[in-house]
């Protein structure tokens, strides 16, 4: 029997049912129409999705080209059915519309937590969990949202060991030093920044728009993270609401962003360095150089120094006025280069590989997990780009691309 086969005689009927109905509405089909593209009766499909009846092998397969998922996909999702599904949190939270919804949106809630499920299940079949180094819940009574906001990103800081400078890879610092999964999705909605999700099986999960400027994705990761701090209970999707009044919620996030990613003694402390630098003379270019140094937008330095008052209110409204453009600016302006962020946390990707490596994953399943399904040769040279640099030891990374034992100065030097 193929392991696709045995898989299926496994699961609860009833929690793949659940698993298929939802693939059918992300597909905007309902059940009649769905019926008569597989040649059933509406019937049968009522009965596989309440449980009733058992998909037969070939059924699955052809349910699953259908709704344009993997079988990986579908038998993996129904291992837990006692936990409800992210979307099913999500609507419950009101981020989503009715059983219609908006059929993009449900698959990219369900291409996310297919990511953080198979996170968790590496770990199981690895046996090495994400260590989980959670706070307690931030309380925002009694202060202004601001200063709560302030005071919260404060103490995460210390609790981090962040000081008040720039903070390098957001990423793997909240994964490493947290225990979030947290993964760049190519989210199909332009409007949808990020989502939060939190379950006590999985954790704090959160996805980014792969799609959108670095900048943006690390004010929403940030803005995810306030999330988790504030209240895990409730899942979020952060929608950018241009001209739309925002949510105290969500306004309470972005001010935390701001001063966890741009803490003001800090950034006032470097702003005054550069200010005597140049005798006052601060041009647009020593902006952009210290808004690529924090990792943040233009737009968002400003803002925060105009807020500090070390530039004039209105100073960024009159650049705008006069035509200024950031994207444009930066090529005259010499900057750094940095890593790009990842799409998948390597220690995710690394785990995938060391369960292949076990023969706990099929070379197919293994190309899903690594975001290259059908696609061997893309996986193979992502396998062999992992395994160059580094590989998982007891759940953590140990680099072998340098001898770490090899003396700096040898004896007589």
């Amino acid at each position: 029997m193929d392991p696709n086969s045995a898989a299926l005689e496994r699961i609860d009927p009833s929690a793949l049912g659940k698993r298929l109905a939802v693939a059918r509405k992300a597909r905007g089909l309902t059940q009649s129409a769905a019926a008569e593209l597989l040649g059933l009766a509406r019937t049968t499909v009522t009965a596989i999705e309440t449980g009733v009846r058992r998909p037969r092998a070939i059924e699955l397969v052809r349910l699953a080209e259908l709704y344009e998922q993997s079988l990986g996909e579908l038998l993996a999702a129904s291992a837990d059915p006692g936990q409800p599904s992210f979307e099913t949190l999500f609507r419950a939270a009101g981020d989503i519309g009715g059983d219609e919804g908006d059929a993009k949106l449900a698959k990219d809630i369900q291409r996310f937590e297919q990511l953080c499920r198979w996170y968790g299940e590496l770990e199981r079949m690895l046996e090495a969990p994400l260590p989980q180094r959670y706070p307690p819940i931030y309380r925002t009574e009694g202060r202004s949202l601001d200063q709560s906001a302030e005071a919260i990103a404060s103490s995460e800081r210390n609790r981090l060991g962040l000081g008040d400078g720039p903070i390098g890879d957001l990423y793997a610092l909240l994964e490493a030093d947290v225990g979030l999964r947290i993964f760049a999705l190519d989210v199909a909605t332009p409007q949808v920044a990020g989502m939060f999700q939190f379950r006590s099986d999985l954790g704090g999960c959160i996805a980014v728009n792969a799609n959108h400027p670095e900048a943006r994705r690390r004010w929403t990761l940030a803005h995810e993270y306030s999330h988790f701090l504030i209240d895990r209970n409730r899942g979020e999707i952060n929608i950018l609401r241009s001209g739309r009044k925002v949510p105290p919620p969500e306004r309470l996030a972005d001010a935390f962003a701001k001063h966890f990613l741009m803490p003001g003694v800090g950034l006032g402390r470097r702003f005054d360095e550069i200010w005597r630098a140049v005798d006052g003379r601060v041009s647009p270019a020593e902006v952009l150089q210290l808004a690529h140094r924090y990792r943040v937008s233009f737009e968002s330095m400003m803002n925060r120094l105009e807020e500090l008052e070390r530039l004039p209110k209105g100073t960024y409204r009159r650049l705008k006025e006069e035509g200024f453009r950031p994207h444009e600016a930066k090529r005259h302006v010499t900057l750094s280069s940095s890593a790009p962020d990842p799409l998948l946390p390597q220690r995710y990707e690394l785990l995938a590989v060391s369960a292949y490596e076990r023969a706990l994953l099929t070379e197919g399943q293994l190309a899903e997990r690594l975001g290259f399904p059908g696609d061997r040769v893309s996986t193979r040279m992502r396998v062999d780009e992992l395994l160059h640099e580094d590989r998982v030891e007891d759940g953590a990374l140990v680099n072998y691309g340098v001898n770490l034992n090899q003396p700096l100065l040898l004896a007589g030097d």
